[in-house]
């Protein structure tokens, strides 16, 4: 339906070009044509209305040659120079139509196989688009939870970052060449700093392993921190080894004081089994 009107405007088109090469034109333009082409076409399709309205105002369904000629006579044409323009010999042939091909249908992208019609709609009625219109239709895979694949894509999201790291490092940081080259970025390797001194990560047990860059701590810096420390808790065990020779020269004093008192007292048991209990000095007892 849609190759119609351009066939019918090609041959309008021809016709209109044989009349001006009748009157003894040679050339026109483009745009020239097109003009003529829509007056002749807005011309025939007036004339048509005109004759279709006669007809059907007479009664009738098929138009006849008096209802053209009252369309005519309606538009104000006169009929007499038509018939002596039919009558020349003048016109020229026009080609005759050739058979157009079929325009190719697209081949769309179907997914699925297209349902037909259930019993209650009508066979003439339009079939079903395709099944991805109207029914659900998952955008996204399935994911993978197979050990195999899992453990490969593991490997190969670590490989991945590491070797993302290794070139983070190897442009950033200090590098050693292979070559003895003027370019520097021709198989680039990480410099290696060694810790000072290097014995000291074996000696220092640690529940973490930190890396000395990440935390900011010089080795020297920690070494003097680590002496200062132990200093710090040699002279702590001097000072409790005082106070508790202190406390306990004191606590035989007393007991000294009071072996002569209980000596003294008429009333003092000799016997350790029938003796008072007696509680540590300076020491507080848990009640259980």
């Amino acid at each position: 339906m849609e190759q119609q009107p351009n066939i019918y405007r090609k041959m309008i088109a021809a016709a209109v070009s044989s009349v001006l090469l009748e009157h003894g034109f040679d050339a026109v333009e483009t745009d020239s044509l097109g003009t003529l082409t829509e007056m002749m076409q807005a011309f025939i399709s007036e004339i048509a209305f005109l004759t279709r309205s006669f007809c059907e105002l007479s009664g009738r369904v098929e138009p006849v040659l008096g209802d053209v000629v009252l369309g005519f006579v309606e538009m104000g044409f006169n009929l007499n120079s038509l018939e002596h323009y039919v009558k020349s010999s003048k016109h020229s042939i026009l080609p005759t139509l050739q058979p157009q091909q079929a325009q190719k249908q697209l081949n769309m992208l179907s997914a699925g196989s297209k349902q037909p019609l259930p019993p209650h709609i009508p066979q003439h009625f339009p079939p079903f688009p395709d099944p991805h219109a109207y029914v659900r239709t998952p955008t996204h895979k399935q994911p993978i939870i197979d050990y195999e694949s899992v453990r490969e894509k593991a490997a190969i999201q670590k490989r991945d970052i590491e070797k993302a790291l290794t070139k983070f490092l190897a442009k950033t940081s200090t590098t050693h060449n292979l070559f003895d080259t003027d370019e520097a970025n021709i198989f680039p390797l990480i410099a290696c700093k060694p810790a000072y001194p290097p014995y000291l990560s074996a000696l220092l047990p640690q529940d973490q392993i930190f890396d000395p860059e990440d935390l900011d701590i010089d080795p020297k810096s920690q070494i003097l921190q680590q002496q200062k420390n132990h200093d710090k808790a040699k002279n702590q065990v001097k000072q409790d080894l005082k106070m508790e020779e202190g406390e306990q020269a004191q606590e035989n004093l007393n007991e000294s004081r009071i072996s002569e008192d209980n000596m003294n007292n008429p009333n003092y048991i000799d016997n350790p089994y029938l003796a008072a209990t007696k509680l540590p000095v300076g020491r507080n007892m848990e009640s259980t």
